[in-house]
């Protein structure tokens, strides 16, 4: 995997379309990880990865439900790009659009339109920090990279964020060691319309993608007093 380049998980059952998209998803100026089923993608993005968008073929061999890609989605939170062989099925486009989809083209697929559907999802701007952080902050030998969403370990462990993630893991560098509801971690991390059931999930997430790094680094919550990142510096190893 090449440092930098927007990283992309692919999701089709059919092994000649997996590859297909793949290559399409390089063409367009990204990386990719590829998986036949959308359990097997959960479980992916139950780890340690980050992904910037998720690409789902669908067909009535193997069929994927709206309902799984909204609960792909809601785990994700990135864009998501759906290919179905039932394109002329009106119904069921929309289907998928309201479970969450950003994007769904016809399957067979024409390459440029797919690559321009990818280079389109990810010229979006994602939602806004409202808060400034340094291009990198230095504690100890526990490091936190902006410019590569980032958070590298004292003994070289590192561990890649989403665009949200590190937006409210800038949040919380901000401000450390000082609590917050819910609701106004949410707002002032992302903006005002960002739902406190979205930030839940991804303090979640970003509980996991931290616990590396205790007990310099921990995301916590108490009850009647909110969230807060403790934050404490780690001795410089030499």
């Amino acid at each position: 995997m090449r440092a930098g380049l927007p990283r992309i998980l692919v999701v089709d059952a059919n092994p000649g379309y997996r590859s297909v998209i793949s290559h399409v998803v390089e063409m367009a100026g990204a990386q990719f990880e590829s998986v036949a089923e959308i359990a097997q993608a959960m479980r992916q993005l139950d780890g340690t990865d980050a992904f910037d968008m998720i690409i789902v073929g669908t067909s009535t061999d193997s069929p994927v439900s709206p309902a799984a890609i909204g609960k792909l989605r809601s785990v994700a939170l990135t864009p998501v790009i759906v290919l179905i062989e039932a394109y002329d099925e009106t119904k069921e486009t929309l289907r998928f659009y309201k479970a969450g989809a950003d994007e769904v083209l016809p399957k067979p697929f024409v390459p440029d339109a797919l690559i321009g559907a990818i280079q389109a999802e990810m010229r979006r701007p994602g939602p806004i920090s409202l808060v400034p952080l340094a291009t990198r902050i230095e504690l100890g030998s526990l490091v936190f990279d902006a410019k590569k969403r980032r958070v590298t370990g004292t003994e070289g462990s590192a561990v890649p964020l989403t665009k949200r993630e590190w937006q409210l893991l800038a949040f919380f560098l901000a401000s450390p060691n000082q609590f917050f509801s819910a609701a106004e971690a949410a707002s002032q991390a992302w903006d005002p319309e960002a739902s406190p059931e979205q930030f839940r999930s991804y303090v979640t997430r970003l509980r996991h993608k931290l616990s590396p790094f205790k007990p310099y680094c921990s995301l916590v919550t108490e009850k009647g007093k909110g969230y807060c990142l403790v934050v404490d510096q780690p001795p410089t190893t030499h």
